[in-house]
């Protein structure tokens, strides 16, 4: 199925817009932090679409594939929250349902927490239940020259990055490695992250600043429908999740807390199927479906 795309202006930010599907009740979906764009959804938004009927509009975050970056102090999650707002108000979505990938969902729990009377219901796709787990550096200069040191960043050819890619992944697809190019551009004969050291260290410090634990008892406390989709891979992890996923049901009752077997991390990439019928099916009970 193929996707449409628009840039729309919310606030004074720019970004882009991939659209799956006509007319149905609309999901909107925030990717996961890193080399990732809305195309993160590539292969499972038809699934939601022709299966279940929802139509799929996803943002490139700021500074993230499509879309320019904005100054350090904006991706600190009360900014990230308020360009969030201004984005569905640009859309006339309200209220919606939020679906996040990892850091996805740690700015739908923040932003359901804040603004409840703008969501329906909240998806998430292994985020926004654990805090991370960063030791990169008490301040923003200190984490970004540790990120700058790390390796990943560029590529010498568009064949390079893809196969790092596709060896990230235990399936493959066509639509992977579009999604795969949509998050890097040439540079000086490289292929290089659109997102770099300098925007993924800005946005990993306004996780630390802001982590999502400190939003579950408010989350709790509005009642909203939430969906916790949980990796169980790889194994040597299980116990923390499992233990953050426990800490997540007993703040937020209402939500349906569950173990994806044999998933990673990065789920809609390596399970899309499972995780759209997943999210499907449970939206289908809900009064908004």
């Amino acid at each position: 199925m193929s996707h449409r795309e628009r840039v729309v202006s919310a606030g004074d930010a720019e970004l882009l817009l991939r659209e799956w599907g006509q007319g149905g009740p609309p999901i909107f979906f925030w990717h996961a932090l890193g080399d990732h764009t809305s195309l993160q959804l590539v292969d499972t938004a038809p699934i939601l679409v022709e299966e279940f009927g929802y139509r799929l509009i996803g943002v490139d975050a700021p500074g993230f594939g499509g879309s320019p970056r904005l100054p350090d102090e904006r991706y600190e999650i009360p900014a990230l929250i308020e360009l969030a707002k201004d984005l569905l108000d640009t859309l006339g979505l309200d209220p919606v349902v939020w679906a996040g990938s990892s850091w996805g969902g740690i700015i739908g729990v923040q932003f359901a927490a804040a603004h409840p009377e703008r969501i329906a219901a909240l998806v998430l796709i292994d985020g926004g239940y654990l805090d991370p787990e960063s030791d990169h550096g008490a301040s923003l200069d200190e984490a970004r020259a540790y990120w700058q040191a790390q390796p990943g960043w560029r590529f010498p050819s568009w064949e390079a990055a893809v196969a790092e890619g596709r060896a990230a992944f235990p399936r493959w697809s066509t639509g992977l490695e579009e999604y795969i190019r949509s998050a890097y551009h040439e540079e000086i004969g490289e292929v290089v992250s659109t997102v770099g050291p300098d925007v993924y260290a800005a946005a990993m410090y306004g996780i630390d600043r802001s982590p999502p634990s400190r939003a579950h008892p408010r989350l709790g406390e509005t009642g909203l429908p939430v969906l916790l989709l949980g990796a169980t891979e790889p194994p040597k992890e299980s116990a923390r999740r499992d233990a953050w996923r426990e800490r997540f049901a007993a703040q937020v009752p209402q939500a349906d807390v569950r173990r994806m077997e044999g998933a990673p991390h990065l789920m809609l990439e390596a399970q899309p199927e499972e995780t759209a019928r997943a999210i499907g099916e449970w939206l289908r009970t809900l009064p908004y479906a």
